[in-house]
């Protein structure tokens, strides 16, 4: 997302970022070509991966998040996503936080074990329960257009961010939390997303204008939101990067914050409308 602008050397590959770029959306175009399945195989490894970050960093930390059972449960998240088993999301959800509980009763559990449960949970929830919502996205008619059209509007809304962050930024947003984050930034964001949902959405698709324009605007104020809380996240437990898998960006969590938080509600709306 945005970055704080600076007269020092990031360490960031500018080059290596693009290329990172373009093979994940090479990535994701095939899986889409060779069909449905192989998307959400897709959509599960790199979250699966971002989950496995973000507990690798909690361990870092001190903290002992129950990984053997939080991977699965988030799995079981996205695959009822997938098999369109709604109903079944709240027992998932139900499994996930109970489950926590008698696992911080195992041996060798830790001197925080609610703190470690809390953990697990959130953690499920936020990145297993957003990619339960991008895949949901995906399911719909026409869904895994819509849902690169809405991966497409996220990366247009943080390009966008970026650079006029960087250029004009003079107004921190959180400075507490990402001292990166600027006002000037998050309108330049927002106009962003709605270039994208206006190209993907309205002109490709043929949706709405103002449905096109509600979701640029949704995309545009939700995607900063998301990036926020991954660097509360870090910033608690004292990581710079989620990882270190994509070269030039850093971790798979870096570049799916705003993305898992997005989903769901974007999800909803597309629901709303009757997509």
């Amino acid at each position: 997302m945005e970055k704080e602008p600076t007269d020092k050397p990031t360490g960031r590959s500018l080059r290596a970022a693009v290329i990172t770029s373009v093979a994940l959306l090479v990535l994701a175009v095939v899986s889409a070509l060779i069909g449905p399945v192989a998307f959400f195989v897709l959509i599960v490894a790199l979250c699966t991966a971002a989950l496995f970050e973000l507990f690798t960093g909690l361990k870092q930390a001190g903290r002992r998040p129950f990984v053997p059972f939080a991977l699965p449960a988030a799995v079981a998240m996205m695959t009822v996503a997938f098999l369109e088993s709604f109903r079944l999301l709240g027992v998932v959800v139900a499994v996930t936080v109970f489950g926590s509980f008698l696992a911080a009763l195992r041996p060798r559990r830790g001197a925080t074990p609610m703190s470690d449960t809390a953990w697990t949970v959130l953690s499920v929830l936020w990145i297993g329960g957003g990619a339960a919502g991008a895949i949901a996205i995906m399911v719909l008619d026409d869904g895994i257009f819509l849902l690169i059209a809405f991966a497409l509007s996220v990366a247009a809304d943080d390009i966008a961010a970026y650079f006029v962050g960087t250029r004009f930024g003079k107004h921190k947003m959180a400075p507490s939390i990402s001292p990166a984050k600027s006002w000037e930034g998050l309108a330049g964001g927002i106009a962003g997303a709605l270039l994208g949902t206006f190209l993907f959405f309205v002109i490709i698709h043929g949706l709405d204008p103002l449905h096109g324009l509600a979701l640029g605007v949704l995309i545009g104020l939700l995607a900063p939101v998301g990036d926020l809380i991954e660097s509360m996240a870090k910033r608690e437990i004292g990581i710079k990067d989620s990882g270190t898998l994509l070269p030039g960006h850093g971790g798979v969590l870096d570049r799916l914050d705003a993305i898992v938080f997005c989903a769901p509600f974007v999800f909803l709306y597309l629901r709303g409308i009757g997509l």
